[in-house]
């Protein structure tokens, strides 16, 4: 199962890390996911490839937020 953890900027201004958390958990191949507003952290841990990766990126930016990965989560997807 890869694990991934994404920067996901402006967590700390909204203190929604319950939305974002929601958003991401609702993908179907997530099996856990963790977000940290004060170090604007969100970690993942999914079945799957870049494809699935892609789909987790996509609902961080539709729940409204810019994100970068950590070092090592280009190569998360396997």
């Amino acid at each position: 199962m890869p694990d991934v953890t994404l920067v996901v900027r402006g967590l700390a201004e909204t203190g929604e890390s319950e939305r974002l958390e929601k958003a991401v958990s609702r993908l179907g191949f997530v099996q856990i996911v963790a977000a940290n507003a004060a170090k604007e952290l969100l970690a993942v841990s999914y079945e799957g490839g870049e494809a699935e990766l892609t789909r987790i990126e996509q609902a961080v930016r539709e729940a409204g937020y810019e994100f970068e990965p950590t070092p090592g989560a280009q190569n998360a997807g396997g």
